[in-house]
């Protein structure tokens, strides 16, 4: 169907209509005329057919059953059904004319009803800020937090129930719905009970995680001397295996960049599975480089005028360790090659199961780097050819290589190199109890005086403004009287419980009461806890202590575990679940006097991961976990009188989180209040909660200075925490949701997609080029066209087909091709207009118009098939569309839409450059496309060419969007004016992207609700 272009008519339908129903009656009275001819046979006063008149239909659109009518109307016109082909049939360019009038009108019908008055309506956090904000309230760390961080779920119990491998406390909330592409639209974030309970779940999962009651850990410094990598079995690469086995024993040689796999990644063998303790380190590596101008370029090519690069990374030993899909970098250095040692170091928060890794990042890489090649090049007189395998034993056959390995190192080698000595980990743990605690309990023994002070000065941080005494009253009540209650116990408390820990490799439970255990200690808090142990595998447990039976009755316990585990209650075995096991569940009964019992459970893990866990019920008692979850913090130890008030201000602050002042946005009607306004200002910039920066600006009614508001948008987007807005921005406006909704098929052609883990580097691609764009503060048009873009080793080689992009973190390089240069053609944009298949222009013109262009297409009309079933001599999807097109329903809107897809084609499924489709005898790709307007396009190029000269349309598109993103609210017509005032500021310094964020942050429709 078509629209009219004119946006001034759609905007005199948004200001006149409502203004009077008259005008809506007289606008609609005129389409009434065409009903009344050509339909009153089967809809009139003689005759209804589906109980529809059109002689009595009104032209009141807030009435729904109204607009169904008209709608059905337009329906049946655009699928041709209607008036019956036996009947008299109206002009073409009549119904034509009809069916753009009514289409427009109800178009604003439903948007009418979608509006929102120009307001954004109250809103609660989503997932995404609710983890940030719950981050930054609690002074909480780790990779779990970091913007980005993805719940990886795995069922550790073996109920079907899936939990996270972290610490993530919305891992259970479910995805928000997207209007649009945004996460964040006020009317679309509904409150449940279910979101409410799970609410509740991240409260006390984070406060626990907050709260650190026992003593300082006993963190040691490590250092490492090389090598790290012991034994020939985890030696890929023969030269460096006989380099560290026979010639360079002090040190670990690396000859090639990491790449691919483990190769060339280095870690001491000790933190392979990670550092063990969750603290801030300090990460020293002591390295040399050797050889930076050499005469191998021909087989071990480098810049030889550029300095070696060494880099720190990151990674989950859970998640598949160095070469898994969480490695990071943290930090490149440059590395002079010119023999001497030097030290870098580097301060970062290493979660307890992360460890830190070394590569070598710009170094020579060849899949045929071997040494058997360099000395028959090198040192030909000393090269001998591989023995036939069929004359000589295996072992001769085997060692070959190594043997040509020892004649390359013994004669000499010339090649770059880089050497590790030595790494160094410093725990940095200045100050304990750590701020998060002290935050929430002082820095001294509590007591009920302090209880009113904590409380308000914690609610005025969670609810963002500050708060009056009788607003935490009650909550200030609770904890008081839970503080005053000796009897108040955790639920599920085991009274005295004590554990035993053991070292041993088991396939089943020993017998551990014949053992010396390697650690034992209490567990105040009265929860089974694996962590004391203290290892990753090769461990087992032994808890004893008494439960308390409220009456006598069945009692039924849970028991999960991985692996082998043995419940004994009152003396009685009641769940035998030994041997080696993943996690699974097993239960049991059992009858028990009131009073106390006996309680023992024994453990044991062989490898990883490992899990225990225990819960009970019985009468009166809810199912109750008696373990801690694999996530929570240590329990709280000490005197029970300073448990009991900690537990207290737990329920309390709980409390104080599960209000709906903390998970909603308070935002006043008109303008915002200077709180209200920093939170916008926060949410918009870091997907969180204003800093006290912020807090003591909204306390002196200062963000509203334009001179401060700048200054403000300047520090937040130079705050690590801005990754933020730049992650989900990106991910928003370019619907890089829709990645991994159809994802590629797993074999064929797209193998390498699943198998090299694509999927999170082309998100961090796209993120990477618009981060640049925002820290340069370039033209918006950058995004369509550039001569650079973001690679690393991997999206160069399988998406690229480029060899000359070395490491893992996304860098700037040149494209040396104008039909990758901007963002519009990323493989993260390809993909995800794609089908996993194969491609479709349709999507890829729809998203260009909505998300570039700013001119959505109308909805196509209902029950016209995709594509026409009757697609007979059709190979392309060009032919496809061409025999869609003669559909009268669909030509208009493929006329505007299909030029723009057509553009992409060259493009496979994953982003990749092709010039033949896959099937249908591979015919040539036709990326040629005519616009509506007849211009002819030769290609993407061309394409990219005329999207420039359409800088103004693309300048207010994604200005609406940022303001949408900024506001949490739809645009409505009204707004138009503000967006005018934006865009024409904007294009005067260059339509720069920092700009506008300057813009949108200081706009009518940010300040105001």
């Amino acid at each position: 169907m078509n629209r009219p272009r004119g946006i001034a008519f759609l905007l005199l339908l948004a200001v006149v209509l409502p203004l009077g129903q008259a005008r809506a009656d007289k606008a609609l009275n005129a389409l009434k005329s065409f009903l009344q001819t050509h339909c009153l046979e089967c809809h009139g006063p003689d005759k209804q057919k589906n109980e529809i008149r059109f002689d009595t239909l009104g032209t009141d659109l807030t009435d729904l059953r109204t607009l169904e009518i008209w709608q059905d109307a337009l329906d049946q016109l655009n699928l041709g059904e209607m008036p019956p082909k036996k009947a008299a049939q109206p002009k073409r360019a009549d119904t034509a004319k009809f069916i753009d009038a009514l289409s427009v009108r109800l178009e604003l019908a439903y948007k009418q009803r979608k509006s929102t008055g120009g307001q954004t309506v109250i809103r609660r956090l989503n997932r995404l800020e609710l983890r940030s904000t719950l981050r930054d309230l609690l002074h909480l760390q780790g990779a779990a937090y970091r913007p980005g961080a993805v719940s990886g779920l795995v069922d550790n119990n073996g109920n079907g129930r899936v939990e996270r491998k972290g610490n993530d406390p919305v891992r259970f909330f479910p995805e928000e719905e997207l209007d649009e592409g945004f996460a964040n639209i006020g009317d679309r974030l509904v409150m449940s009970d279910f979101l409410l309970k799970l609410m509740l779940g991240a409260a006390e999962e984070t406060l626990a995680a907050a709260t650190h009651t026992g003593p300082r850990p006993d963190v040691q410094p490590r250092e490492f001397a090389a090598p790290f990598v012991q034994g020939r079995k985890l030696g890929q690469r023969t030269i460096e295996t006989v380099a560290r086995e026979e010639f360079h024993k002090d040190v670990d040689l690396l000859t090639q960049r990491y790449y691919e796999g483990g190769d060339g990644r280095l870690v001491p063998g000790e933190l392979g599975g990670g550092v063990r303790t969750s603290a801030r380190y300090r990460v020293t590596i002591e390295v040399s480089g050797h050889n930076q101008k050499h005469p191998w370029d021909e087989l071990a090519k480098t810049d030889q005028t550029k300095p070696f690069k060494i880099g720190l990374h990151v990674a989950d030993a859970r998640n598949g360790g160095i070469g898994g899909p969480t490695s990071r970098t943290v930090q490149v250095w440059n590395l002079p090659g010119d023999g001497k040692r030097r030290t870098f170091s580097a301060e970062l928060w290493i979660d307890d199961t992360w460890m830190p890794w070394i590569g070598w990042e710009n170094g020579p890489y060849d899949r045929n780097f071997r040494a058997e090649r360099l000395v028959k090049k090198y040192y030909p007189a000393q090269f001998k050819p591989r023995p036939d395998r069929k004359a000589v034993p295996k072992e001769v056959f085997d060692a070959w290589p190594v043997e040509m390995a020892r004649v390359l190192l013994k004669a000499g080698y010339a090649g770059p190199n880089v050497r590790v000595h030595r790494l160094k980990l410093e725990p940095l743990i200045d100050e304990w109890p750590p701020r998060s605690h002290v935050a929430l309990y002082g820095s001294g023994p509590l007591a009920p005086a302090d209880v009113e002070k904590l409380l308000k000065n914690f609610a005025a941080r969670a609810w963002r403004r500050p708060v009056t005494d009788a607003e935490v009253a009650p909550y200030v009540k609770l904890v008081r009287g839970l503080m005053a209650d000796p009897k108040a116990k955790p639920l599920g408390a085991i009274k005295d419980l004590k554990y035993r820990g053991y070292h041993g490799k088991w396939t089943k439970l020993p017998k551990y009461d014949e053992l010396k255990p390697a650690a034992e200690g209490a567990l105040a808090g009265g929860l089974i806890d694996i962590r004391p142990a203290r290892k990753p595998d090769y461990y087992g447990m032994v808890f004893e202590g008494r439960l308390v039976a409220p009456v006598a009755g069945e009692y039924a316990f849970e028991l999960a575990s991985d692996d082998g585990s043995r419940l004994i209650v009152a003396n009685q075995k009641v769940i035998e679940h030994d041997g080696l096991h993943g996690a699974s569940t097993k239960r049991g009964k059992v009858r028990l006097a009131k009073g106390t019992h006996a309680i023992r459970l024994e453990y044991f893990a062989y490898g990883r991961p490992n899990s225990l866990r225990l819960a009970w019920s019985g009468p009166g008692i809810a199912s109750t976990p008696l373990s801690v979850t694999q996530t929570a913090p240590q329990q709280i130890v000490g005197n029970p009188d300073e448990a009991r008030a900690i537990r207290a201000l737990q329920a309390g602050y709980t409390a104080l989180l599960c209000s709906p002042r903390f998970f909603y946005l308070r935002e006043n009607a008109g303008d915002l209040d200077a709180y209200a306004l920093a939170s916008r200002l926060s949410y918009f910039l870091w997907s969180s909660m204003p800093d006290e920066t912020l807090f003591r600006l909204a306390a002196k009614n200062k963000l509203r200075e334009p001179a401060v508001m700048r200054a403000q948008v300047e520090r937040m987007l130079k705050d690590p925490k801005a990754e933020a807005f730049v992650q989900n921005f990106t991910t928003t406006w370019l619907r890089l949701d829709k990645l991994g909704k159809m994802p590629p098929e797993k074999g064929g052609p797209f193998r390498f997609y699943h198998d090299r883990r694509m999927e999170p580097m082309l998100s961090k691609q796209a993120a990477a080029f618009f981060a640049d764009v925002l820290v340069r503060n370039e033209r918006i048009t950058t995004f369509i066209h550039s001569d650079h873009t973001y690679l690393n080793a991997h999206i160069a080689r399988w998406m690229y087909n480029r060899g000359d992009v070395p490491g893992e973190g996304m860098i700037r390089v040149p494209t040396h091709d104008p039909r990758r240069g901007g963002i519009l053609t990323m493989p993260a944009v390809m993909t995800a207009t794609a089908n996993g298949v194969d491609t479709s222009p349709i999507v890829r013109g729809v998203w260009l118009l909505e998300n570039i262009l700013g001119t959505p297409p109308s909805p196509p009309p209902p029950d016209v098939e995709p594509l026409s079933p009757d697609l007979r001599g059709a190979k392309t999807i060009r032919e496809q569309l061409e025999l869609h097109r003669k559909h009268e329903a669909c030509a208009s809107c493929h006329r505007k839409i299909d030029p723009m897809g057509f553009a992409f084609e060259n493009f496979d499924p994953v982003g990749r450059w092709r010039t033949n489709y896959r099937t249908n005898g591979r015919p040539k790709i036709d990326a040629t496309t005519e616009l509506p307007n007849g211009d002819q396009l030769a290609d993407i190029v061309a394409f990219k060419q005329m999207l420039l000269k359409r800088e103004p349309d693309f300048a207010r598109c994604l200005t609406e969007k940022m303001l949408t993103y900024a506001t949490g609210r739809r645009l409505e017509p009204l707004d138009r004016g503000e967006i005018n005032r934006i865009t024409t500021a904007l294009a005067k310094n260059g339509n720069r992207l920092r700009d506008l964020v300057h813009l949108v942050a200081t706009s009518e429709i940010f300040l105001q609700k």
